[in-house]
Parts: C-alpha cells; structure tokens; sequence
C-alpha cells in the first residue's frame, strides 16, 4: 500500500508503526530521506538508519494515534505538519507536533523526504 496523497503519508506510516511492520515503515521513506531522531539530535539519512532510529519505539510496545493534521502542496513537494499521540506502556503518553517534507515519486506514491517528529524542539528562544 502506498500513500497517493501527501495526507495519507502520516496515516500510512502511522499503521505500519503500530502492525510493527518495518518493512513498510521502509517503504514510507525515499533511500536518501532523513529524520532527527531526537531533539537536539544530529539527523540521521538513509533507510537503514531511520529504521534504526525507531527499532526502541516499536519494540517498546508503543502505538501512535495521529490527532491532526494538515498538508500544504507546491507541485511534487508538500510541507506536512501532525499531533501526535505516542503511548508507550508503562510510561506517562508523549503528545507532540512534527513537521516533514513529502515528496511525490514516479510512480506516483509520496513519501517522506525530511521526517521531523519532533516539530518545533529545534526552535531557540
């Protein structure tokens, strides 16, 4: 299954993430995309590592719902922004806003390009 339109992108991810299904995790990014896997982290590229960079999450039991969401679309790119809700058991939920790059691929599928979920953190001041 692939994502058609840039909103579908977080949707799409968001049930491999909770199947625990890391090949369709993979199949959500471009080879080359990228993804700051915590705050005040160094982004990380590559299909490999982001799965990598998510490994602790999903074997950690914890599921994701998305709260809102909204996409702005310029030709072959979209800015997409989400809330999100991730429980993890035994751990107080971490609720958050991310903000990713979305790219349309030849055959016509969009996927991730810039993957932020952790949002506005990087922001100082």
């Amino acid at each position: 299954m692939a994502a058609t339109e840039p909103d579908q992108v977080v949707r799409l991810w968001t049930d491999f993430f909770n199947a625990r299904d890391l090949e369709g995790l993979a199949s959500m990014y471009e080879d080359d995309a990228v993804l700051v896997p915590a705050p005040g982290e160094a982004p990380v590229g590559g299909v490999v590592s982001i799965l990598d960079a998510w490994k602790p999450f999903i074997e950690s039991g914890a599921t994701m719902s998305i709260v809102a969401g909204t996409s702005i679309v310029l030709g072959d790119i979209a800015l997409t922004h989400n809330r999100a809700r991730v429980d993890i058991p035994g751990v107080d939920a971490i609720e958050g806003s991310s903000a990713e790059v979305v790219r349309l691929q030849p055959d016509g599928s969009w996927k991730y390009a810039i993957c932020n979920p952790y949002g506005d953190s990087h922001l100082q001041g």
